[in-house]
């Protein structure tokens, strides 16, 4: 049987090498995908993704001292493919041959099965932000009505009772946006008005919100989770009388967030996005969901300034306009 001329129509990669993991051969679906041959390749390493190449150095090791079992079987590696990397299982045989041992490695692509098992990770994290979103906002809101029914209790004010009202409505728009969210994905991002979205979101707070400049961002209806959390923690656990916001748009959108009230101390300005970590004994979610949100759209957020009068920087992708 001419074995070289089986594994050249295998429909799977094959590479052969020798006890020194030099490479001796490369099939014809190897040479299809990747552009290599077995004289253009003077490093397997070479055709490894930077990221995995201390993982293939160990497993290599393993494998030439002869302990494969502490080798993940198949191994799961990014290597080279024409334009970039995709991901391969990879598996092996050692095998003898006049005297000489070489190492038989056969490559599965299976970047599609693992693109998709990274989205439903992805989908179930983003399924656990929404829960988190509304049970979080959801206990602000029943707090806040309940705070003014005891002041309504005590006396008649009707500006508390339209307080109450104005937390029931909200309450109800967020499940309402919360439904809209499940029946879509983290993905499904639409372009939205940031002055409209801060304005909006401001509404409800007993607080004075400045908005200078304006852009429009890739996002989902969480956007306004994002403000109304930011606000609500600015007065609610800062006591800021008047929050100023600037939009400016560079290589990215820039949103830079500052309020008067008490500010973050110094010591707990790299946990405050911590999930569940408080200063005041609440849930500890507020700028965590912000930050895990406002990462869902392809942006970032960062204190720029702690102590008194905090300042916050968003930064968004640029929408392009074609």
């Amino acid at each position: 049987m001419n074995w070289k001329k089986l594994l050249e129509e295998l429909p799977a990669g094959v590479a052969i090498l020798d006890e020194n993991f030099n490479v001796v051969m490369l099939n014809k679906r190897i040479a299809e995908k990747t552009g290599l041959s077995a004289g253009s390749v003077a490093n397997p390493l070479q055709t490894v993704h930077p990221e995995d190449v201390p993982k293939a150095i160990d497993a290599f090791r393993k494998i030439a001292t002869g302990r494969e079992d502490e080798v993940e079987y198949p191994l799961l590696l990014r290597v080279i493919r024409k334009g970039g990397y995709q991901w391969n299982e990879i598996r092996w045989r050692v095998v003898e041959d006049e005297g000489r041992k070489y190492y038989l490695i056969v490559f599965t692509d299976v970047t599609e099965r693992v693109e998709m098992q990274k989205r439903i990770e992805s989908l179930l994290e983003y399924v656990r932000l929404l829960n988190s979103i509304l049970r979080h906002d959801i206990l602000n809101i029943l707090t806040t009505i309940s705070s003014y029914a005891e002041l309504l209790d005590e006396e008649f004010n009707r500006k508390f009772l339209d307080k109450i009202k104005e937390a029931v409505s909200k309450g109800v728009s967020l499940i309402k946006k919360v439904r809209a969210l499940e029946l879509s994905t983290g993905d499904n991002l639409k372009p939205y008005d940031l002055r409209s979205v801060i304005e909006e979101s401001a509404k409800g707070y007993d607080v004075e919100v400045n908005v200078e400049g304006n852009a429009v961002v890739y996002a989902n209806d969480s956007i306004y989770s994002v403000f109304e959390n930011l606000i609500g923690n600015s007065v609610k656990h800062g006591g800021a009388s008047k929050i100023d916001v600037k939009i400016e748009t560079s290589d990215r959108v820039y949103v830079i967030y500052k309020d008067n009230g008490a500010g973050i101390p110094e010591n707990v300005k790299n946990k405050v996005f911590e999930r569940g970590f408080s200063t005041s004994g609440s849930t500890g979610m507020g700028l965590f969901i912000v930050k895990k949100l406002v990462e869902s759209y392809g942006g970032d957020i960062r204190i720029e300034k702690s102590g008194k009068e905090a300042e916050f920087i968003l930064s968004f992708p640029v929408v392009n306009r074609t």
